[in-house]
């Protein structure tokens, strides 16, 4: 039985330069890179990572007919995405049943609020049938990871808890809950880290207001918010406050 790859591989939170030598190594040894592309959007990232990624091993031009875009929904979902992932999944599959080695692209780490999650769901029952496929997670950066070295402070230490949630579909009472959970902790420091906040930010600040009082920007607690792999001086004082879908708050209790 001839074993047939397929590399899961996390390309860190955009910066080529954090792109690990294992994921560099399965892109070369791919016979087709997938990569996903945001349904209707115009910016393709992960195409863009991808062509820089292989730079590094001295590739400048990598064949076109091995990139192949698989679409997904995103920010602005109509509920398509269970048949896009299914359609995805047979697309891959069709490929490695010819024998091909693949490897299928993602932002940030796999196993971290990926688009992975999606595609193995789709892909599950084909394993159990087909026990000549390998699969192969490549861990990335996670965006999570990064944005702590953005800030630059060892805040998650000894002692210290840290909360990970994602406010989308949570109303304002959820999101309040989840800031109290840390809040009360009686260690410090204590963290709690939003993935893509970008249009809840009004309501996760209004959240800290109500229970640090009117002015919880001072000492307790700190308060971050990263676009885009960039850290956002100042964004409380902003009046528009619309951040990007992927952008990151930290809230730090000292």
């Amino acid at each position: 039985m001839i074993e047939k790859n397929l590399y899961i591989v996390g390309m860190g939170p955009g910066d080529p330069g954090l792109i690990t030598i294992n994921a560099i190594n399965a892109l070369i040894r791919s016979d087709f890179i997938f990569y996903p592309e945001v349904y209707g959007g115009k910016h393709k990232i992960a195409y863009g990572i991808i062509k820089n990624a292989v730079k590094f091993a001295g590739i400048s031009n990598l064949d076109e007919e091995k990139l192949i875009p698989l679409e997904i929904e995103m920010k602005r979902s109509t509920g398509r995405n269970d048949g896009l992932y299914k359609n995805n999944a047979s697309k891959i599959l069709d490929k490695l049943s010819s024998g091909a080695d693949c490897s299928y692209v993602t932002l940030g780490d796999p196993m971290f609020y990926s688009t992975y999650w999606g595609l193995y769901a789709s892909i599950r029952e084909s394993l159990k049938s087909d026990k000549s496929i390998k699969i192969t997670v490549i861990n990335g950066v996670s965006s999570f990871h990064y944005s702590l070295g953005l800030i630059g402070e060892p805040y998650a230490v000894k002692n210290s808890s840290v909360l990970i949630s994602v406010p989308v579909k949570k109303d304002f009472d959820e999101i309040k809950k989840d800031i109290k959970f840390i809040a009360d902790k009686s260690s410090r420091p204590q963290v709690i880290v939003f993935m893509k906040a970008g249009d809840y930010v009004k309501t996760i600040l209004k959240a800290f207001k109500e229970l640090c009082g009117n002015e919880p920007y001072e000492q307790r607690p700190k308060l971050y918010l990263i676009e885009k792999s960039v850290l956002i001086g100042d964004f409380t004082e902003r009046k528009d406050l619309n951040f990007d879908y992927f952008s990151i708050f930290i809230g730090v209790f000292l």
